[in-house]
């Protein structure tokens, strides 16, 4: 749910979702590259799936098509109307879509799961190490043993932190949520390297039906990148172990020429239990 703590100088997701929820499934929702990656890895874990930002049902109504329930969680009320009307076309499917408005920094829904996805860029929307801490121990705290949650976002592209960002350019155009005309989505990025952090300008215009404007929407997203090096001590001091780490969702190796980093970290015990189980 949209929370004081959301709408702080942290700028959490839902804040920022909140006002291009309508245009979201146009740019950058359009996203389709993960959806066979997600695929396999939630059939491969077995019902049911947690996802954490699950937005308008992008990616959980793909896996209710292949029989996984899906219970996913998102602080963007706005969001989460879109995905309540799209359930009404989607029609019935083998798997179930439930959904909880909630903060992933701070959730509980009493039960666990065999697999968490966080997927596309959500992770990167948790601007502080302390806030991304957070979130990582209470998704873990829904794992069950052996339990993985799997999260993907991009690398950090090296020519683009050189530069300090690049400007606009047209990223999608896709049908006016009222259908009348069409929207042009462009896209231009800051980038604060001492601070990590990513801002995405993005303008929403409205064109009728002889390409003539007819609105336009300025909005601004903050992303706080990690670099592949950082991930793997983030999960360890949360309580995961990574398993799996890939450049690509055709599961290619995470190397110096991968765009995109994905990481697969299971649920671990920590030291002190299983020194008391070992006797120590």
């Amino acid at each position: 749910m949209t929370c004081a703590s959301c709408a702080s100088s942290s700028r959490g997701a839902a804040t920022q979702y909140d006002a291009i929820a309508e245009l979201y499934d146009g740019y950058p929702g359009s996203y389709l590259e993960d959806i066979l990656f997600y695929t396999e890895e939630a059939k491969r874990a077995g019902s049911p799936v947690l996802e954490v930002g699950v937005g308008t049902g992008r990616l959980a109504f793909c896996l209710a098509a292949v029989g996984m329930d899906v219970v996913g969680i998102d602080s963007s009320l706005p969001m989460l109307r879109v995905l309540e009307r799209k359930r009404e076309t989607v029609g019935g499917q083998p798997g179930r879509v439930g959904v909880v408005a909630a903060d992933m920094r701070r959730f509980a829904l009493g039960r666990r799961f065999p697999l968490a996805i966080c997927a596309f860029r959500t992770f990167l929307y948790l601007l502080t190490r302390a806030d991304q801490r957070r979130a990582l121990r209470a998704i873990r705290r829904h794992l069950a043993p052996g339990g993985r949650l799997v999260m993907s976002f991009f690398v950090p592209p090296q020519d683009l932190l050189a530069s300090g960002g690049m400007g606009p350019a047209e990223m999608a155009r896709f049908p006016a949520p009222d259908g009348r005309g069409e929207v042009i989505a462009c896209d231009g990025a800051e980038v604060k390297a001492a601070r990590q952090r990513l801002t995405s300008h993005i303008t929403y215009e409205w064109r009728d039906d002889s390409d003539r404007p007819l609105k336009r929407l300025e909005h601004t997203m903050v992303m706080r990148y990690l670099f592949p090096e950082e991930v793997p001590p983030l999960l360890a001091s949360c309580g995961y172990r990574v398993v799996e780490a890939y450049g690509g969702f055709d599961r290619r190796p995470l190397d110096g020429s991968s765009r995109e980093q994905i990481w697969i970290a299971e649920r671990a015990e920590r030291a002190r239990a299983r020194q008391r189980r070992e006797g120590q």
